[in-house]
């Protein structure tokens, strides 16, 4: 995003917050694109997605709402982690009254549910995604980074250094070779590093 829209997006921020209810609407006409793709990737028993989508939205408008540019990063980055953290906190609301680590609902966008999922269709639970190889598949570490960029973004202090400094590099788009390279690690360090943060990524959505 280019540095214009980035003043024309914290200008209509500011103009939002101080009453301005056309602002607001534009911001969020502007981002429900974002907020719509990050609903994908998740969803909840008993609800469909746009009960997801809402949530997505509640997290947008909260971004629109708190967003300042003097402390946070392009108005873009602070909206994808409030609408991500909204939604992984409903399903976490949703998850604790059941007593278990994952919603058995909890899944991937279609993509990856039906056709790669399990044998004879049916849902590849995100539990079941992370069980794998995250450097096998694209998807998972999509997910991943994405949970694990929220989790930062909160403060949350689950992960250990070497964690948060593998994290940092996927974050930024790097692949598991790059990564190694760049921290000048083996590759099998940084595939042990990236199993442990997902198994620490399961536990923080089950709550």
């Amino acid at each position: 995003m280019s540095k214009k829209s980035d003043k024309r997006d914290k200008d209509l921020a500011l103009k939002a917050q101080a009453g301005d209810l056309a602002a607001e609407e534009e911001l969020l006409r502007e981002y429900k694109s974002l907020a719509r793709s990050k609903a994908r990737m998740y969803f909840m028993v008993g609800a469909d997605e746009d009960d997801v989508l809402q949530e997505g939205m509640i997290g947008l408008l909260k971004a629109v709402r708190k967003y300042d540019g003097d402390k946070n990063a392009s108005f873009a980055t602070f909206a994808g982690h409030c609408i991500t953290n909204q939604i992984i906190s409903a399903i976490r609301a949703a998850d604790r009254n059941k007593h278990k680590i994952l919603n058995d609902s909890l899944s991937l966008e279609e993509s990856i549910s039906s056709s790669k999922g399990t044998q004879g269709g049916g849902e590849l639970r995100l539990e079941d995604t992370l069980a794998a190889n995250p450097s096998e598949s694209p998807e998972q570490m999509l997910v991943i980074r994405d949970i694990a960029a929220c989790i930062i973004h909160n403060d949350d202090r689950i992960f250990s250094q070497y964690e948060m400094d593998v994290l940092k590099e996927l974050i930024q788009g790097k692949d598991r070779k790059e990564i190694a390279v760049s921290l000048d690690k083996s590759e099998k360090s940084i595939d042990n590093c990236l199993g442990r943060v997902r198994r620490k990524v399961v536990e923080y959505i089950g709550g």
